[in-house]
């Protein structure tokens, strides 16, 4: 293990496995700077310092990326922050799929590249992203949000490839469903008033508000804090129940068996008309 990380960015730090990392980086006496769409409202803490972002404003991002935090070394960067778009793929209204790439995808590549020159001019740090179990396979609805996740993982493990020799580490964080507002507020809905998926999406609705085998944030919390850590050289870090067994699963099972295993645990059994 490597010393206590000195000055850590957290996007998305207010709520959920965000806030669950800020918690446990203050416990162990680090400093930590968070971001917030409303930093006004954030109670202070020791070592804690909140600053705006919204991934959806480029003027927001911007702030950010010209803040004087920058003018210290940080030890480590996480993209943390982000939404999810619930929206079937044939009815999703294509400004809200945009939108979803620019917070989700666009927004996090402009804060990484950032980060990675900061890193590079001091020779070291952390650069760690949190994508889901869903940005290696897809799950119905959460297509588009998915398939920014799918974008993000390629760019990061490119970019560990990049930094191999470096005094760089970069961290994916893969939790699987996890019980926190995310769940029943961190989302955004698209083409939902489609007929043809009506069921479904009263079923989906129903089943994220009172699931039962979602993790504890504060369980992602401390593998990210672990992975932050690290001094190995691991890129991918599951976390949260069932996460390490689904991806197992999606890469050893034929495409059919793994198919017909997430339809019947999220559609029913539902199979292909």
């Amino acid at each position: 293990m490597v010393s206590k990380h000195r000055r850590v960015l957290v996007t998305g730090g207010s709520s959920g496995i965000g806030a669950a990392l800020v918690d446990a980086l203050l416990a162990s006496g680090e400093t930590v700077i968070a971001t917030t769409r409303k930093p006004e409202q954030q109670v202070a803490r020791t070592n804690l310092q909140w600053l705006a972002l919204d991934l959806n404003d480029p003027d927001s991002v911007t702030a950010l990326l010209d803040h004087p935090i920058w003018e210290t070394p940080l030890d480590a960067v996480v993209n943390n922050a982000g939404y999810g778009l619930i929206a079937p793929i044939e009815s999703a209204a294509m400004d809200a799929v945009r939108d979803q790439f620019e917070a989700n995808f666009f927004a996090t590549i402009a804060i990484t590249q950032h980060a990675m020159a900061h890193f590079r001019t001091y020779q070291q740090g952390t650069l760690m992203v949190v994508t889901s179990i869903g940005g290696r396979m897809a799950f119905p609805y959460f297509g588009y949000y998915n398939a920014t996740k799918h974008a993000l993982e390629a760019v990061y493990e490119a970019l560990w490839y990049e930094c191999i020799g470096s005094g760089i580490r970069v961290r994916i964080i893969e939790p699987g469903f996890t019980q926190t507002q995310f769940a029943t507020h961190g989302m955004q809905t698209s083409g939902t008033d489609d007929p043809i998926h009506t069921q479904g999406l009263q079923w989906l609705s129903n089943a994220m508000k009172s699931g039962t085998t979602a993790t504890p944030p504060a369980v992602i919390g401390q593998v990210m804090k672990s992975a932050l850590e690290s001094t190995s050289d691991q890129l991918r870090f599951a976390a949260g129940k069932h996460a390490g067994t689904l991806l197992t699963a999606r890469k050893i099972l034929p495409d059919r068996w793994f198919s017909s295993l997430i339809a019947k645990a999220v559609m029913r059994g539902q199979k292909a008309g």
